[in-house]
Formats: C-alpha cells, sequence, structure tokens
C-alpha cells in the first residue's frame, strides 16, 4: 500500500535580503525624524532662552525705574525702539548710565535687540523689546511687552 505524501515543507532558517533591506530602511526613517525633531527642539528652545532674557531685562529696567521715581516721572527716560545704546550722550546723570546699559545689553543678549521705555502722565510705563527670531528666514521680529505703574 502506497500513501501520497506531500513533500516535506523547508523551513526557513535566516533572514532573507529582502527582509534586511525593508528593515533598514524602516529604521532609516525613523532616524532621520528623530534628527529633525532634534533640531526642532533646538530652535524653540532658542526661541525660549530669548523670551526669558526679554523678561528678566523688563524686569531688571522698572527696578532701575523705581529707584530713579523722580527721571522717570519727569519723561526723562523715555526712548524709542530705533535709539541704540550709542546714541544715548552724554552720560552725566545716573538715568542715563542705567539706561545706556540696559541698551546695551538688549543689543548684546538679543538678535536685532531693540528697546522702548514710555512713561506716560497717569504713571504708567510700558516696556516693549523686541529682536529677531531667526528660526526661520521669514520670521517676524518678536516683542515682548509689560505694563507697570509707579
Amino acid at each position: 500500500m502506497q500513501l501520497n505524501r506531500s513533500p516535506r515543507k523547508r523551513r526557513q532558517s535566516g533572514v532573507s535580503m529582502i527582509e534586511l533591506l525593508v528593515a533598514f530602511v524602516i529604521f532609516s526613517f525613523g532616524m532621520l525624524g528623530l534628527a529633525g525633531l532634534q533640531s526642532r527642539t533646538l530652535s524653540y528652545n532658542q526661541s525660549s532662552l530669548f523670551r526669558s532674557q526679554a523678561t528678566a531685562l523688563a524686569d531688571d529696567i522698572l527696578d532701575r525705574m523705581r529707584v530713579d521715581r523722580d527721571n522717570a516721572l519727569a519723561l526723562r527716560w523715555n526712548t524709542e525702539l530705533a535709539s541704540t545704546s550709542s546714541s544715548i550722550t552724554p552720560l552725566t546723570y545716573i538715568y542715563q548710565t542705567d539706561l545706556k546699559d540696559w541698551k546695551e545689553q538688549i543689543e548684546a543678549l538679543l538678535p536685532d535687540g531693540k528697546g522702548r521705555i514710555a512713561v506716560a502722565a497717569d504713571r504708567s510705563v510700558t516696556i516693549e523689546i523686541e529682536w529677531l527670531d531667526n528660526r526661520t528666514a521669514d520670521s517676524p521680529r518678536q516683542s515682548f511687552t509689560t505694563v507697570s505703574r509707579f
């Protein structure tokens, strides 16, 4: 009696080249994605640092103005965005030295940084700090504005 037996199926041993290639392609796309994510994270961290520095600079100048309240209420601290640290002369009064120092810090810490102070008659002070956020080529200027009272 003869039985028709099907031939034994051969078991695959090892990994084929196609499977290796597919695994390598998937792994490569994953690594490229992680590299892009790391790059974007660094960019956002830089923006966050600039915003933190602007906040600290605004607090610094408000503290200096509170110490020199008389000159602040006489509107001597007022300055425009277009003015730079080199445009503040002569340095005969403390408020001029403080203002020049503040503008120098903005220019040193923030890319294309500019600062403005506006003291109003109702004893309110508006501090505005602008800088160039270069995350992309066409990024708009970033700004930080705070309003306080004496």
